[in-house]
């Protein structure tokens, strides 16, 4: 059997000489283009989004300082982009200093912006004064309209480079009125591979942009995304700022307690919003924002929210005594235990802040600590006091917490003690490498002692570690932390990683910095997997954060004919290999005036997609939608985007519209008579001395649409079965609208008019098929040691999926939906997707 070689290939030097010749200066857009990863961090989608979010931030930067009130961003059908604000537009009188106009320095030189001196914006996302610059470097073509002084300016711009001069001319009836900036740019195709546009991402990036800058409208559509689910045109605007968000985010989460607590205040020049609200989980979500820019890696304005939180919350409970005296009783809270279940937003807004890189991950102003921490202490203070009902139910949260917590350690002090007395720290089962360097050890966690024994004979000894799991792990999701502590096959799995969890997790005592989970490519091993990543998300979110936990491909078949044998792992590889197998000699052509031609590889290419397309048209037929409604979703370009979000109610003020739902909902806070600053900046909260008020919420019904004398509802809209139908259809159009089809084989006509719906069984009645094995694989206690080193644990031909959770809330829901203790989502989960499954092993 082939083994890895682990030892590093021998690295070669460059020239021996090495004089001022070697060294090569840049200037300009060059050093951009050469070496974009420095400024936007990708390449990939994400690199294409940070291009949006760089001008974005700039028209954000606008609504700060109070003179922009609405952003219109389009992603256009040809992958380029329009943002439109109605901010003060971009200057474009000379600059002194370049000798060119503001707008042509801004858009052409590094390093050059109004946030640097203070006069221009008092408070900014963009700090370095190169965003607009580097889209532009990173742009095949970008436009700029500047609308100022009752003029038009355009210049145009390529690679970085203006091409001639400002346009000027004055606006006209089809113009946009008043001030403002419209930038369009096209992501450069010689510096992105692919242009692409992840319309979830991008819809709750804005939406996060909304509900921190208060009153400001943020209008998002896509012709690009022909095929978005639910909608591709969202209008963002929440009054009620960072307090909305809460509520929106602990709308599915089971709030513990009415009340959010909302404190909103200036101190020595730092704009402070935060907004907390506990639910019935068991995990901390904090988000942090500093300038409108997530801080995913906290910083000051974090660290002065807790010390508030834990101080205030311990000062509550004691003078309330609502603390025992008993022995075994709580007498104070750890930081831990007070943000259990806490869902809370904290927004700063800082005149000059001090990001670490570019990235801008966290905040490092040591002046923030204090502000937010003294105005978290007096507004926290204040609301449980006027909220003495809350503050109860938020104290029986945290001390719930705590003796969980103190459980807990005892289970854990009792598994290290255990192992130490076993004569060692490491679980007997564990196969453990010979490498100490966890850079260059892997870990696989595979599922049974069958496939154990066939993965710790089949492995590489000396990077590779193997450790079987019998049965089915505990779900966290619905276990306090000492019962999964006391879980036999998750406490061999802590000991065997070695850097503990929660927080207690160390990164430096990771033994494995690939850790893999190896599971049957069966109904059995899926759930096993799921659990394990329920437990990885829930306790050691830092494994998949930062790259460690990946997920093995195993074959789905072996398939042969003749001396020649190929793994496959999926079911369109099979199709490709079949077709390469046995039609090699088929040829597909219309028989009318389309000019189709399908030969060999490119049958197995459209069989895939064809196979999907019945399938899921034959769900569609269950469901009882008639043929002729789906033939219109699907194909007329009318109901590309229905939007069934309900009719605006005319005498309403302008609700919130969430992109989640698509529905418009009318807030749930109270209605407060007061007109003052002080009364709109207070918690909400009923005073001492008053009930809270009863309000009623309206919820209005989505809309409808009339198809024929069918009635089609948003939930049959985004049925899971009808979406793949839509996005499916480009694929196989051309096949589709073909009209009949002629399948010859060699020179001889073997089959005419035949309806592409029966092209698959035609192909398979027409094609030889001796010699040809085909071999289902589900186990991996199936194969031989050799085998599964071949096809799933050798590094050179192995295929392995990254696990990420690039949107930690929408993880949270979808763990929280399908493995929580709430049955309702997730029997509404099961009824939009049952008819989907395939492969199901019953």
């Amino acid at each position: 059997m082939a083994k890895r070689k682990t030892a590093d290939a021998d690295i070669t030097g460059g020239s021996a000489e090495y004089s001022a010749d070697d060294i090569t200066v840049m200037e300009g857009m060059e050093a951009v283009r050469k070496r974009p990863g420095m400024y936007i961090g990708t390449t990939g989608t994400e690199g294409v989004f940070h291009l949006i979010r760089e001008i974005v931030d700039n028209s954000v930067d606008e609504a700060m300082a109070g003179f922009a009130s609405r952003i219109d961003i389009t992603i256009n059908k040809d992958g380029s982009v329009t943002v439109v604000d109605d901010g003060r537009g971009i200057p474009v009188d000379k600059h002194k200093k370049t000798g060119l106009s503001a707008l042509e320095t801004v858009m052409t030189t590094l390093h050059a912006g109004g946030k640097f001196g203070g006069k221009g914006y008092q408070v900014s996302g963009g700090l370095h004064g190169v965003g607009a610059s580097v889209v532009n470097a990173l742009s095949e073509w970008t436009v700029v309209e500047v609308r100022r002084d009752k003029k038009i300016s355009t210049q145009r711009y390529e690679r970085g480079k203006s091409i001639g001069e400002i346009e000027v001319r004055k606006p006209n009836e089809d113009d946009l009125h008043g001030t403002g900036t419209t930038v369009s740019w096209i992501p450069d195709s010689q510096i992105f591979p692919e242009i692409s546009y992840e319309w979830e991402t991008i819809a709750n990036r804005f939406k996060e942009m909304a509900y921190l800058n208060q009153g400001l409208t943020i209008h998002l559509q896509s012709a690009f995304h022909e095929d978005a689910w639910p909608f591709n045109d969202v209008t963002y605007m929440f009054d009620g700022g960072v307090q909305s968000f809460v509520r929106s985010l602990n709308r599915r989460r089971g709030a513990v307690h009415p009340n959010v607590m909302y404190a909103q205040e200036t101190v020595d020049g730092v704009v402070v919003e935060v907004a907390m609200q506990y639910n019935d989980s068991f995990i901390e979500n904090c988000l942090s924002f500093a300038n409108v820019i997530r801080t995913g890696d906290g910083g000051s304005h974090v660290t002065g929210f807790r010390s508030a939180l834990t101080r205030v919350l311990n000062d509550f409970a004691r003078k309330n005594k609502m603390f025992g005296t008993g022995k075994d009783d709580i007498s104070s809270l750890s930081g831990e235990d007070v943000r259990e279940g806490l869902m809370a937003v904290i927004s700063v807004k800082v005149k000059d802040p001090q990001f670490e890189g570019q990235t801008k991950g966290r905040l490092g102003n040591p002046e923030v600590k204090g502000a937010v921490e003294k105005i978290v202490g007096t507004k926290l203070s204040e609301f449980l006091e006027d909220n003495p009902t809350d503050g109860a139910q938020i104290i029986n949260k945290s001390t719930t917490a705590a003796r969980a917590r103190a459980a807990a350690k005892k289970a854990r002090d009792l598994v290290i003690r255990k192992n130490a007395m076993d004569g060692g720290s490491l679980p007997g089962k564990l196969a453990d490498c010979t490498e100490k360097d966890p850079a260059q050890s892997e870990i696989y966690i595979v599922e049974g002692e069958s496939a154990g024994g066939s993965a710790k004979q089949g492995r590489e000894r000396q990077f590779q570690a193997i450790l079987p799991l019998r049965g089915k792990i505990l779900n966290v999701e619905k276990a306090r932390p000492e019962r999964m502590l006391a879980h036999e096959e998750i406490a061999a799995l802590i000991t065997a990683l070695g850097a503990g969890l929660g927080e207690d997790y160390d990164e430096e005592k990771l033994r494995y910095h690939r850790v893999i989970i190896m599971t049957d490519a069966d109904v059995d091993g899926a759930h096993i997997r799921t659990l394990l990543l329920t437990f990885f998300f829930r306790n050691m979110p830092q494994i998949i954060g930062n790259g460690h936990l990946y997920i093995a491909q195993p074959p789905l078949y072996r398939a042969s004919r003749g001396r020649s044998a190929k793994w496959l792992y999926s079911e369109a590889e099979l199709d490709e290999w079949t077709a390469n197998r046995l039609y090699g000699t088929i040829k597909i052509t219309s028989e009318g005036d389309s000019a189709l031609e399908l030969k060999s590889t490119k049958i197995g290419k459209v069989l895939t997609p064809l196979r999907d397309y019945l399938d899921s048209l034959e769900v569609t037929r269950v469901l009882n939608i008639p043929d002729n409604v789906i033939d219109k979703l699907v194909k007329d370009p009318e109901y590309r985007s229905l939007d069934f979000r309900p009719k605006r109610p005319e005498e309403e003020s302008e609700p919130e519209v969430s992109a989640e739902s698509g529905q418009v909902s009318l807030f749930d806070e109270p209605e407060d008579d007061s007109e003052s600053p002080e009364a709109e900046m207070a918690p909400m909260a009923a005073k001492p001395d008053e009930e809270p008020k009863e309000v009623e919420v309206e919820i209005l019904p989505d809309r409808t649409f009339d198809i024929d004398g069918y009635t089609l509802t948003k939930d049959i809209y985004q049925n899971p079965a009808v979406q793949r139908l839509r996005s499916i259809f480009p694929i196989i159009q051309e096949l589709m609208e073909a009209g009949p089809l002629s399948v010859t084989k060699g020179d001889n006509v073997v089959a005419t008019k035949v309806a592409w719906q029966d092209l698959p069984a035609t192909l398979d009645s027409k094609s030889d098929r001796s010699g040809v094995n085909v071999q289902r694989y589900k186990g991996l206690g199936e194969m031989n040691p050799d085998q599964l080193w071949e096809t799933t644990m050798d590094p050179e031909e192995r295929v392995m999926l990254r696990v990420t959770a690039e949107d930690a809330m929408a993880a949270d829901d979808i763990f929280r939906t399908l493995m929580g203790d709430d049955v309702e989502p997730r029997r509404n989960f099961i009824r939009a997707n049952a008819l989907e499954v395939k492969n199901l092993d019953v």
